[in-house]
Formats: structure tokens, sequence, C-alpha cells
């Protein structure tokens, strides 16, 4: 996974770094439910696969942040929460591992998708 990006020449060496970091969190917290985070292989049937054959690179990177923190509410919600066992760099390196196996189309998109989110939601707290 981390490979991807360096391969793709997209990846800092500090980028590369946090996504090694994300991917120990990863392992710890949430392969048991998700699986191989490209892949989901391993994980429960109802838990979201983030590779590039899921849906994770769709969302702005707020979004994805309280997902894994587990605050962000949806309907049917399952996904435990982690808050006060992951901090915000915690956080900050799992996404990084989970977007370290995006295809760089996917990457592109949801950098847009997180810079027009933003745009929108100037001055909004948390946003």
């Amino acid at each position: 996974m981390i490979v991807g990006l360096a391969a793709c020449g997209i990846g800092s060496s500090s980028e590369d770094a946090l996504a090694k970091e994300g991917m120990a969190i990863y392992e710890m917290h949430c392969l048991n439910c998700h699986g191989e985070a490209g892949t989901g292989e391993g994980g429960l049937a109802n838990a979201p696969v983030h590779g590039p054959l899921g849906h994770t690179w769709h969302h702005p990177d707020w979004m994805l942040k309280e997902m894994i923190l587990g605050t962000f509410d949806y309907p049917q919600k399952t996904m435990p929460s982690f808050v006060g066992k992951l901090s915000d760099s915690d956080v900050e390196a799992v996404l990084e591992y989970i977007k370290s196996g995006w295809d760089t189309p996917q990457i592109v998109w949801q950098k847009e998708v997180t810079l027009k989110w933003n745009e929108l939601n100037q001055g909004e707290d948390d946003q």
C-alpha cells in the first residue's frame, strides 16, 4: 500500500512515514472489522472496504476523520467510538494509510472534494 504512493511519485517521505504509522494503528484498531485496508479481505461482511474498490475516497477529510473516531452519525451506525483511544495525530495517520492505497485519480478527486467542502463551510468550527 505505502509503496503505491511512492511509486507514483505522489507521496513525500513525511507522508510515507505517517502512512507507516497509520498502518500500525489500523492493524491494531481497524483490521479485525474492516480487513485488509485495500481489499477488505478478512473483514466483516458489512464493514466498508477502504481501498480503490470501496467508497471511502468519495468523502471529504473531515467526514473520514469523524468516521475513524466513530463520531459520525449515520443510519444503522455500527462503528465503535475511538474517542479517548485515538489522538488527532493517530486519526491523521490512519487516514494517510488508507489514502496510500487509493489510485491517483481517486486521491486527486478526494482532495478536490475536501477543498470544495472546506470552501463551502469556511468559518464553521471543525469543518
